[in-house]
């Protein structure tokens, strides 16, 4: 199970509103100030904050630092229906325009097209996931 620290924003009937900051390794560094990596994850902020809904029967106050959990198993399926989806979609398009069409054209326009159509199918499917518990962060326990 992957943890993570997070901040409750507040609480209403077992439903915790907590916030998580998004972490890197960069910073951390004593090669910080010569690093490209350094200087790329910069330019994205430090306030990236994530919030999230959390069902939990341990009442929480505002305030306090609680340890929130996710399933590797939902990250990895999250993960290759982000990605890998969508970039095998592209190789197959193009195999698939290059046999079926002559003109470049209609190639580019179709391979962009089941390319589209992929990342539609990956939002609907997030959507369904996200409705799932196992694709939820859980309460674990109560640090502070």
């Amino acid at each position: 199970m992957l943890k993570e620290r997070a901040v409750v924003i507040s609480y209403q009937a077992g439903i915790a509103k907590v916030k998580c900051q998004s972490q890197t390794a960069c910073g951390s560094c004593a090669a910080k100030s010569t690093c490209g990596s350094a200087a790329l994850a910069e330019l994205n902020g430090t306030d990236r904050a994530h919030f999230f809904d959390v069902e939990t029967i341990t009442p929480v106050k505002a305030g306090q630092i609680i340890e929130i959990g996710l399933m590797e198993r939902s990250l990895i399926f999250s993960s290759l229906l982000a990605y890998f989806f969508p970039l095998l979609t592209l190789l197959l398009s193009t195999l698939i325009a290059d046999q079926f069409f002559q003109a470049e054209l209609w190639q580019g326009i179709f391979i962009v097209f089941c390319t589209a159509l992929a990342f539609a199918i990956v939002h609907l499917v997030s959507k369904s996931w996200h409705k799932k518990a196992s694709y939820r962060p859980i309460f674990l326990r109560v640090l502070q």
